[in-house]
């Protein structure tokens, strides 16, 4: 086992409180745990300077790579500004629930291409007190009718907020109206997005002038993105709940909506849309425990695949290409074409069955979508967030339903279009509860196996995560080797390690957000 990391003899203390938020119990089965509050009186408001640091005895930090002592909490996002807002939510007395929603929410203003609201995800979450891990299921399933995703995300960040969080959920939703309303900076990240995927914006009016300038060029780096409908539609959420989307005039008008451009979306889709907890899949690492999610949403299972073929050996380029060859062949095997696994799901995650199913591929490699975003968050009670986001597609169906200011997803298919490649992953201890790795990606299977050398890396090789971070990547999935030594990009990923474990030791914890992309690592320390 590497210096790097130790799992410690002592236990999670107990804290003084992550209560529970306010949203919806009834649909998600909220967990009621004893001494936990709800902070939320005058939160909207100490939200709003969305960029201003944090309040009390806070330190903050951000910046491409952060590690400081007297570490409090942590956030990590594809979009520098979602990171910051997430980041203030915990400074104003949440926890790394409350900063993962809030980053969510603002992500969805300001990176809608990979997180709007008409869109879903995944997340695991890790209760070091309570010694739990669990998986919230928000993914955008095909509604009814078919042809368009119900979206899950309002439900999924609602629902996270109110099993673990501490602030009120309109504080989270708050900072969020206020971008989408007063217009901000068009981010790299999204302008990254707009010159790969700009072209698809071009059929819907209303998606077109959202993201063009008034001369018809594309929104570019510093352009004034302002999005006034999808404000008024977040302030609906913000004043009403998360009702409101579901069931409310909201909803019935975003139905109406999609109806009126041909997207068979109804009131009942949104009414009867359910978010699932449920435990994670989990293999034995070291002398801890590989959580990640199951099929459909199964990229972790390529990182788990994949970590146990690397074993802290070879990991060049050529051997990732070799590990990338047999997984990619054994998934044409077991994954059907909705997402789910012909075998049982915990089998996936044994390197040995991987080989074996690989052997008996004859069909062609699954078609996955790339495009996603993700946000991370630890606080030093030792609870941590890992989520990826999806609209299916890049910037989803490319249609907007009408007045709402959201952007529709189209339903999952087996021809590209989904989420069976998201992959929140974490690594903990199951016997005291101690966190050491949480990651989300993006990129499709490049991104998963980029967690397994990640995290193989700087468990195993005792790597910094800034440099486990700067190894060199490789893929193939069956048909053409990839690296980076032209230039090309693969994965994009956000992670936290914490080399002995928090919440015992968590001024451990390192955050980085990948070179590969455009987001931020952001971090809080007591004065």
């Amino acid at each position: 086992m590497s210096d790097a990391y130790h799992t410690g003899p002592g236990t999670p203390g107990k804290h003084p409180g992550r209560g529970r938020g306010a949203a919806c119990e009834a649909d998600i089965g909220v967990r009621r745990h004893p001494g936990r509050r709800l902070v939320g009186i005058g939160l909207v408001a100490g939200l709003l300077p969305i960029v201003l640091g944090s309040c009390g005895n806070v330190r903050s930090v951000a910046s491409d790579a952060t590690q400081i002592e007297d570490f409090r909490a942590g956030v990590v996002a594809d979009e520098p500004r979602a990171a910051l807002i997430g980041r203030t939510a915990i400074a104003n007395g949440g926890n790394a629930a409350d900063g993962v929603v809030a980053a969510y929410f603002a992500m969805s203003v300001s990176l809608p291409g990979t997180a709007g609201l008409g869109g879903g995800g995944i997340c695991i979450a890790h209760d070091a007190e309570e010694r739990i891990t669990e998986v919230i299921d928000f993914l955008p399933r095909a509604a009814a009718g078919g042809r368009v995703a119900v979206p899950g995300n309002v439900r999924g960040m609602a629902a996270l907020n109110a099993r673990y969080g501490r602030l009120q959920f309109a504080a989270l939703v708050g900072p969020a109206e206020v971008l989408a309303t007063g217009g901000l900076p068009v981010s790299k990240a999204l302008t990254s997005d707009l010159q790969q995927y700009g072209h698809l914006l071009s059929q819907d009016p209303k998606i077109h002038n959202v993201f063009h300038r008034l001369d018809g060029a594309m929104l570019g780096d510093g352009d004034n993105l302002r999005q006034t409908e999808l404000g008024a539609s977040l302030g609906q959420i913000r004043a009403q709940g998360v009702n409101a989307f579901y069931s409310g005039l909201l909803g019935q008008k975003l139905a109406e909506n999609a109806q009126a451009i041909g997207a068979p979306l109804t009131i009942d889709d949104l009414r009867n849309y359910k978010v699932a907890i449920y435990p994670p899949l989990e293999t034995k690492f070291l002398d801890i425990s590989l959580y990640v999610t199951p099929p459909p949403a199964s990229g972790g299972v390529l990182t788990a695949q994949a970590l146990e073929m690397l074993s802290g050996g070879d990991n060049s380029p050529a051997r990732q290409m070799e590990i990338s060859r047999q997984l990619m062949a054994a998934r044409s095997v077991w994954m059907q074409p909705d997402g789910s696994s012909s075998v049982p799901p915990a089998d996936l995650v044994l390197a040995e069955r991987a080989r074996a199913l690989a052997a008996q591929a004859t069909a062609p490699l699954p078609v996955e979508e790339p495009t996603a975003a993700s946000v991370v968050a630890v606080d030093s009670d030792g609870f941590a967030v890992a989520c990826a986001f999806t609209m299916n597609a890049p910037f989803g169906a490319a249609r907007m339903a009408g007045d709402t200011g959201i952007i529709l997803a189209p339903a999952p298919s087996d021809q590209g279009v989904g989420f069976s490649a998201l992959s929140p992953v974490m690594a903990a201890s199951k016997f005291n509860g101690q966190l050491y790795f949480a990651s989300a990606a993006a990129g499709g299977a490049p991104g998963a196996l980029a967690e397994a050398l990640v995290l193989d890396a700087v468990m195993r090789r005792a790597l910094p995560l800034d440099q486990a971070m700067q190894l060199p990547r490789a893929f193939d999935g069956g048909g053409q080797s990839v690296d980076e030594s032209g230039g090309l990009r693969l994965g994009r990923l956000n992670a936290i390690f914490c080399s002995r474990g928090t919440p015992s030791s968590p001024d451990t914890c390192q955050l980085r957000n990948d070179y590969r992309g455009n987001g931020l690592a952001t971090i809080l320390g007591e004065d």
